[in-house]
Parts: structure tokens; C-alpha cells; sequence
């Protein structure tokens, strides 16, 4: 998920650039320590909208089938003969258009803090459902999900600190600095 995140944002300029003068500021205001603490890492809306653009773009691919009772069942209409196994396909929902519109194939993090702001915020809940809805939920939830979003938040802006020019030290475009070229190497 890491590798797809970053790679989104090197192909989309604008939305680099955005999270940057997130990061940028929030190291500048002191709102941002190194290493990043949680809790700031998910006071960030732009990072937070990255992640969220990232996983319903790209979901996380859950095995979540279930078996259709041996006398069968009826699904919107369907019989389905028992023994059935039957799943979401999640890539497809988290690219319908009539949820996410007409740009809903491109990798568009404002459009998670646009649904924020819209009618106090109930559709961006409603959008945020769907797309954790590849985390399962119940007890078919991802005992995982929290610790990987907090890596996720985390290494997106430690990554992207190291990456930003300060009057202190020179991106070395070459590729010879060996703090910055390490962890660009790990990261991809």
C-alpha cells in the first residue's frame, strides 16, 4: 500500500505538492515532531485524505466469501443453488461513479475533504464505510487495520519530510546522499 500511495502522488504533481505544504507546515508550526506521533499523523486531512484516495482506488484484496446455505437463497432477485460461493468485488465498487462521479478512476484526494465539508459531513461517513467495507467488519474485520494505517500515516510523512528542500540541506538530486537514497530505496 506504501509503494501504491507514493507512486500515486509521484504521477499527480498537484496533489505532492499539496500534502508537502501540509507536511512543510505542520514542521514549520511545530504541530509535527519527528518522528511523527499518531495522533498528529491523523490531525493531517490532506495525508488522511491520501490514504483513503489510495485504498479505494487501490482496496485491500480481502477473501471475504461466504457459502450458500445447501437449500440455497434468494438475492435481490437471484436464486442461488446452495454451495455457492459468493464475494464483493471491491475494486469494481470503489470505482462505481455514481458513489465516487465522473472522475471516479482517478486518483483524486479532494474529494474526500469536498464530501467532508458537504452537508455536515454525512456523506464523507457514508464514503468512508464504503471504502473500509475491504477491512471486513464484525468479526471479519482486519485485526491488522489500525497498526497498517498507522504505519501508512506515519512512513507517507517521514518519507515526504525527508524529501523536502530546506535552506539546510540540499536535495541531491544524483542520488549520492545516503540518508535520503536509503530510505527512498526502502520505501519503493
Amino acid at each position: 500500500m506504501l509503494r501504491i500511495a507514493m507512486s500515486l502522488l509521484v504521477v499527480t504533481p498537484t496533489s505532492y505538492q499539496r500534502l508537502n505544504d501540509e507536511i512543510s507546515t505542520g514542521i514549520a508550526t511545530g504541530t509535527i515532531s519527528s518522528p511523527i506521533k499518531d495522533s498528529e499523523a491523523r490531525s493531517l486531512p490532506y495525508l488522511q485524505a491520501v490514504i483513503k484516495e489510495t485504498i479505494r482506488l487501490y482496496p485491500v484484496p480481502a477473501e471475504m466469501y461466504k457459502e450458500v446455505p445447501p437449500e440455497g437463497d434468494v438475492v435481490a432477485g437471484h436464486h442461488l443453488p446452495g454451495g455457492t460461493w459468493i464475494g464483493h468485488n471491491f475494486r469494481a465498487m470503489m470505482r462505481r461513479r455514481d458513489l465516487w462521479g465522473e472522475d471516479a478512476d482517478l486518483f483524486r484526494p479532494e474529494r474526500w475533504i469536498e464530501s467532508a465539508a458537504e452537508a455536515g459531513g454525512e456523506r464523507s461517513k457514508f464514503l468512508s464505510g464504503v471504502a473500509d467495507h475491504g477491512f471486513g467488519s464484525g468479526r471479519f474485520s482486519c485485526i491488522g487495520k489500525a497498526l497498517g494505517l498507522m504505519v501508512l500515516e506515519k512512513t507517507i510523512v517521514e518519507v515526504c519530510s525527508l524529501l523536502i528542500p530546506s535552506d539546510d540541506r540540499e536535495l541531491d538530486v544524483d542520488g549520492d546522499d545516503a540518508d535520503i537514497d536509503g530510505v527512498v530505496t526502502a520505501a519503493f
